[in-house]
C-alpha cells in the first residue's frame, strides 16, 4: 500500500506531535498522521488548491505513514478532498500514489509555513494561534443563511 512521508520542513512541528520522543506540554497531535493532514490542509490553503512543487527531502527518523493509517483514522477523506481540489478531476481517487505525492507537496507547503510562524509565535502559543488560524480562514459569508 502507498504511504506519506513526512517534508523535512516538518522537523520544527514534530514536538507538537504526542508521538514524539520529547512531546511539547501542549502537543496538540495525537499521531504523525493527524499533523501530516493538517500542514497539508494548510498547505492547501496557502497555495489556494494550486499544485505546489515535490519536495526534495523528508524525515527520516518517521517512518513513512501507510495510507492505511490514515484510512483507520478516519483522516482519508480530508487527503482525498484536497487532491479533489486541486487536481479538478477524480482520477487521483483511484490512484493512491499520486493522491500521496500531492498530499507530501501540500504538506511541505504547511509545514513551511507554520515553521516559519512558529518563530514568532512562540512554542507555548502554537497550539492556540494554529486554532486561530482554523478561524481565520472560514469564510462565513460564503455560508448559507438559516
Amino acid at each position: 500500500m502507498p504511504a506519506l512521508r513526512l517534508p523535512q520542513s516538518a522537523e520544527p512541528l514534530l514536538p507538537f506531535c504526542h508521538r514524539y520522543d520529547e512531546p511539547l506540554v501542549n502537543a496538540c497531535f495525537d499521531t504523525y498522521a493527524d499533523l501530516l493532514t493538517f500542514v497539508a490542509a494548510c498547505g492547501f490553503h496557502r497555495f489556494h488548491g494550486r499544485l505546489p512543487d515535490q519536495p526534495q527531502t523528508f524525515l527520516t527518523k518517521v517512518y513513512p505513514i501507510d495510507l492505511a493509517v490514515f484510512k483507520n483514522q478516519g483522516l482519508f477523506p480530508n487527503l482525498l478532498l484536497i487532491c479533489l481540489g486541486a487536481e479538478g478531476t477524480s482520477g487521483v481517487a483511484r490512484d493512491e500514489e499520486r493522491l500521496c505525492r500531492i498530499v507530501e507537496a501540500f504538506a511541505d507547503v504547511g509545514s513551511k509555513y507554520l515553521s516559519h510562524e512558529l518563530a514568532s509565535w512562540t512554542p507555548s502559543r502554537f497550539h492556540l494561534e494554529a486554532a486561530a488560524l482554523l478561524c481565520s480562514s472560514t469564510k462565513t459569508d460564503d455560508l448559507p443563511s438559516i
